[in-house]
């Protein structure tokens, strides 16, 4: 009898995550949970070639310090991130950080929705000290090819260039208290209060035309709030409400009324309750005003609710006489050569931790350390493991295991044993871990992985 076992397996990423949400294979959204000063990686699910991620911080409450996302080493496969003060204090309070990535470029959810994302190069910063001055931020609409009625902005600095913090910001070129417009949007990095400068950082950009719908099986809302959210020691949470019950929501102070430098954050141990998202206006407190006091602005979200979207596994067993056997019958003595297919068929990928699974060997028959796949074929493994290249999964060799219990593993770690000469009867589990996200097949229709494994009739 076959075992074939699929789960989260230990030694995976130090944050477990949920899986995220895929608007396109093009845009999805994420938590990451319990971030705090330590560098965290961050998978991504989608294949993307150039992507563009930008984040918001999750203030628990005003008892804990202002912090704001760092990102760095973002690339195809993930990114990672932590959360800091200013300047570069690492007493922060590990929290939820909620997340959007992109690709590059311009494009159109299925329901026609339009959004854009790119990155530029700043070199000089804005605040209260130094100014808010067009000459240290760069516009961008006319840097993208797509037209937008009722932009909604977000971004994040990208890079980890500097150690000191500096936070994005946006306003319309004209009026640091006013919000971008579909003709008018200017990005840059300032840093509060304080007298200083930064290293040049790469801003990230996000820009999603305003409105609600439905994307891959998720409802979504992209929006400009009131003029309402105050300071994390005003009197929070300051609250937007949409329809339904959201799993993921990013947040970006549309402009700068207050003079002092802000950033939009999540705010409470439930950002998201029903029909709601919680925010406030977070400040530094390293220069002048440290009250965290700050005036009403407007901001800007993208908040969405995964709806249909939840990962599904297919799992199919065959067997066939092995390519290398000299008959063409299973006798005694012969091999067989076992393939296992596993698919994610679900409507959505998997959180990005390692998967495990497992196969256990029928009594009749022997493990054989021997290429397993055959002479003619290349690769010479005694369990080779085919992945289709949308799948978003790899394997190493340290990701194969073998174990002579007769109890089925628990996770790869029961997965210790090494075979012993060319055919090994004490073998009776054949583990393999596959890393990354294993992506729906409704969007990667090559995301199928297939475990070959050799044995011998006894």
């Amino acid at each position: 009898m076959t075992v074939l076992l699929i789960s989260a397996a230990l030694g995976g990423p130090a944050v477990a995550q949920d899986p995220p949400v895929l608007l396109s294979d093009t845009l999805e959204m994420r938590v990451v949970p319990n971030v705090g000063a330590s560098w965290v990686n961050v998978p991504i699910a989608n294949a993307l070639t150039t992507p563009v991620v930008s984040c918001t911080y999750n203030l628990p409450s005003i008892s804990d310090p202002p912090a704001t996302v760092r990102l760095r080493n973002v690339g195809p496969t993930g990114f990672e991130l932590r959360v800091q003060q200013f300047e570069t204090s690492n007493s922060v309070t590990a929290s939820d950080v909620h997340c959007v990535v992109a690709e590059t470029g311009a494009h159109t959810l299925a329901d026609g929705r339009a959004f854009e994302a790119g990155t530029v190069s700043s070199s000089g910063v804005n605040g209260r000290a130094v100014g808010w001055g067009n000459a240290a931020q760069v516009r961008i609409d006319t840097l993208m090819g797509t037209s937008f009625a009722t932009p909604v902005v977000l971004g994040s600095v990208m890079s980890f260039n500097d150690t000191r913090a500096s936070v994005f910001w946006t306003n319309n070129g004209s009026n640091r208290g006013a919000p971008p417009t579909g003709s008018a949007i200017w990005i840059g990095k300032h840093i509060g209060q304080i007298n200083g400068t930064r290293n040049t950082e790469t801003l990230s950009y996000i820009v999603v035309e305003a409105g609600t719908g439905t994307a891959n099986g998720a409802s979504y809302a992209a929006s400009l709030g009131a003029d309402s959210v105050a300071g994390t020691a005003n009197n929070p949470p300051y609250t937007y409400s949409f329809s339904g019950d959201a799993d993921v929501g990013v947040a970006q102070q549309a402009a700068e009324d207050g003079g002092d430098g802000g950033w939009a954050v999540l705010y409470g141990n439930e950002p998201l309750p029903n029909g709601l998202i919680q925010l406030a206006i977070e400040e530094e407190t390293v220069a002048r005003d440290m009250s965290r006091t700050h005036t009403q602005e407007q901001v800007f979200t993208l908040i969405a609710d995964r709806g249909t979207q939840e990962e599904s596994f297919s799992t199919a067993k065959t067997v066939i006489t092995h390519p290398d056997s000299a008959t063409e019958y299973n006798l005694p003595g012969d091999d067989v050569l076992y393939t296992i297919t596993l698919q994610n068929v679900g409507t959505g990928p998997t959180n990005g931790n390692p998967l495990f699974m497992f196969d256990t060997l029928p009594a009749e028959v022997s493990f054989v350390n021997d290429d397993a796949n055959g002479s003619a074929t290349p690769g010479t493994d005694p369990v080779a493991v085919i992945i289709g290249s949308d799948s978003g999964l790899s394997v190493s060799a340290a990701d194969i295991g073998y174990s002579t219990s007769a109890t089925p593993p628990a996770d790869f770690g029961d997965c210790g044993d090494t075979p012993s000469g060319l055919v090994d009867t004490t073998i009776r589990h054949v583990c393999v871990r596959l890393n990354g996200t294993a992506r729906p097949s409704g969007s990667y229709p090559d995301n199928e992985v297939s475990v070959l494994i050799r044995a011998r009739i006894k």
